[in-house]
């Protein structure tokens, strides 16, 4: 089953404003509440490599992840694949795991939209909190309920008419007060990703 009930609504607003109303839009790759985490020998070294996972995979710094995490994630899938088409919806995802269990992930969806970045306001979570110097407008928000694991922290941001989420969701028992205590780490992350983004176009 693909993950579209984890999307909130600036994304799900973003896939309708880049739609013609026609055909619906393929949803994300599946990530690691979908499908079984590769099994590995603790033992064994294997290095992240985000760069040949492709979709959004690339725009995501993986020694600033660990090193922000205390993690050590090993396996990366994005999507889509290069070759989907003229008419593939605008859209890039990725999801990196540690390879030992399902969570703690990181999810990234990238969405092209024609949504205005006041639109993008107007639909940011409830009780979400906005971040300063993110994108053209940025939020975030810990969710404690109904993640499949433990606190998950969202951070969204709007940026040159593409709409990003970032989720990076903890296992079960993980205090939610010590993932609040991440948010200006993954801001961090979250501008190198939208600056690495931004300069594929350049």
């Amino acid at each position: 089953m693909r993950r579209l009930a984890a999307i909130p609504a600036v994304l799900l607003l973003a896939l309708g404003a880049c739609g013609d109303g026609e055909d619906e839009p393929e949803g994300p790759v599946e990530t690691a509440d979908t499908e079984q985490s590769p099994s590995i020998d603790p033992s064994e070294t294997v290095e992240l490599d985000l760069e040949s996972a492709g979709g959004a995979c690339p725009f995501i710094d993986g020694a600033q992840l660990n090193s922000i995490t205390g993690e050590d994630f090993r396996f990366a899938s994005g999507g889509p694949e290069e070759d989907t088409g003229e008419d593939a919806p605008d859209q890039a995802t990725c999801a990196v795991q540690t390879g030992e269990a399902a969570y703690p992930d990181l999810t990234l969806f990238i969405i092209g939209t024609d949504a205005s970045v006041d639109v993008y306001k107007e639909q940011a979570p409830e009780d979400s909190k906005s971040t300063e110097g993110l994108g053209e407008a940025g939020y975030w928000i810990v969710h404690t309920e109904d993640t499949g694991a433990g606190p998950a922290l969202e951070m969204g941001w709007y940026d040159g008419g593409d709409i990003f989420e970032m989720r990076y969701t903890t296992p079960e028992g993980t205090d939610p007060a010590a993932v609040e205590a991440l948010v200006n780490d993954f801001a961090g992350l979250a501008n190198g990703i939208n600056d690495a983004h931004a300069a594929q176009d350049e």
